[in-house]
């Protein structure tokens, strides 16, 4: 397969979701990605074991959708044999990806400045909650605050007379900043090629929110104020949702609605509108009769009729799609969207959203199990098994 990262040697020393996201998938794209985690393990871990997210059987399929095509090696850094084994991996990576906050990589020594004096030329990337700069780039931030809440996310999401807010879904916000931090990462390895040098590549949560609500940002900085929905005598018939018979959703977007005018009343069975509004003024006039024809029309339909009918006259539409729904889409399955987890039959991983020459992602590796990779990579760095042995009595790594 082609695989542009292929011999790229990434060392992840990140833990929970959203900067282990973009390890995972440069891992996707070729890389050989050790992961490093603490002799107690990633917090992710303990995510789904504590009951906060649902599984099946125990399984933890958060850890293995953030860490899937990853090596494992578990390391105490404070030590200083654990440091000597850190700085020897410094030296073996080409990219160096963290999410510590400022205070932990004072005191770990693993600021910009530590790597790049062990390695000139790496690629040095890091994910925040709310940046680098200002009062609060030394405050942790989860998804669920920096990028769902304070990024402004579920505001706009929530109807202003809701007694309740929108629910998050888990890790919204943690697997798109995760690609972006990704395609920084790549970019910052074209920069080291031409260059020789190395750099920092930063994201945050909070900076993929703004980057998701571009458009309503924009609008207040223009406007001053929230962007408000446009109400529906302002969109086109077209352009606009509608519920069936059986109770299910269907988006309806054909913004030329002068291209799909007469498709769209050929698929619903309204042959005479076409000829009652033929052009853009009449049938900006008409909408209000327009959309109660259509409506009264689609009200009287199952989903699966209408989909017939609407797919038949080529129409640009989708019905809201239920989970189970979307892992079974003819696009999302030929596309390899979801990738074939490596060892669990059932399991389906989101893959990283780009291909390559027309190929196929895959999972080559599950989520390393707690230092399950510790003596391969030690080995690799030239350690000897009896070192390795007291490397492992004297808790420095952990493995079996």
């Amino acid at each position: 397969m082609t695989r542009p990262l292929d011999g790229v040697r990434v060392l992840d020393f990140s833990e929970h979701g959203f900067v282990p996201s973009a390890a995972a998938a440069l891992g996707d794209f070729g890389a050989d990605v050790v992961k490093i985690e603490r002799l107690a393990g990633d917090a992710m871990r303990r995510i789904i074991a504590s009951g906060m997210v649902a599984t099946k059987d125990g399984y933890d399929f958060q850890f293995e959708l953030f860490n899937r095509n990853k090596r494992g090696i578990a390391l105490d850094v404070e030590q200083p044999a654990g440091r000597e084994i850190f700085e020897k991996l410094v030296r073996w990576a080409e990219v160096y990806i963290t999410n510590q906050l400022p205070r932990v990589r004072r005191k770990l020594r693993t600021e910009p400045s530590d790597i790049f004096a062990l390695n000139p030329t790496i690629v040095y990337a890091r994910g925040h909650g709310q940046g680098q700069r200002g009062p609060d780039a030394e405050a942790g931030g989860f998804d669920g605050v920096s990028y769902w809440a304070r990024g402004g996310v579920a505001h706009v999401l929530t109807d202003a007379d809701a007694a309740r807010p929108t629910k998050q879904r888990p890790a919204l916000g943690d697997g798109p900043s995760g690609m972006f931090l990704a395609g920084g990462i790549c970019a910052g390895l074209v920069h080291v090629g031409r260059t020789g040098k190395g750099i920092v590549v930063d994201t945050s949560l909070l900076g993929s929110a703004a980057w998701t609500l571009g458009p309503d940002l924009a609008y207040t900085t223009l406007a001053g104020g929230q962007m408000p929905m446009a109400a529906d005598e302002q969109i086109s018939p077209l352009v606009r949702q509608y519920r069936t018979v059986d109770g299910r959703w269907v988006s309806l977007m054909m913004i030329d609605e002068g291209r799909y005018w007469e498709q769209a009343c050929r698929a619903l069975g309204l042959d005479d509108l076409i000829a009652r509004f033929p052009d853009p003024a009449s049938r900006r006039a008409g909408w209000p009769v327009i959309h109660e024809r259509i409506n009264a029309v689609i009200t009287t339909l199952g989903h699966t009729e209408l989909d017939a009918k609407l797919r038949a006259q080529g129409c640009i539409f989708s019905f809201f799609a239920t989970p189970t729904e979307v892992v079974a889409d003819p696009a999302v399955v030929e596309n390899g969207y979801l990738m074939a987890h490596p060892e669990h039959p059932d399991v389906r991983l989101a893959a990283a959203p780009v291909q390559f020459d027309d190929e196929l992602p895959s999972a080559r590796r599950p989520g390393p199990a707690l230092g399950q990779h510790s003596r391969e990579v030690l080995t690799e760095l030239g350690y000897g098994e009896a070192e390795i042995l007291r490397l492992l009595d004297d808790k420095v790594i952990a493995g079996s």
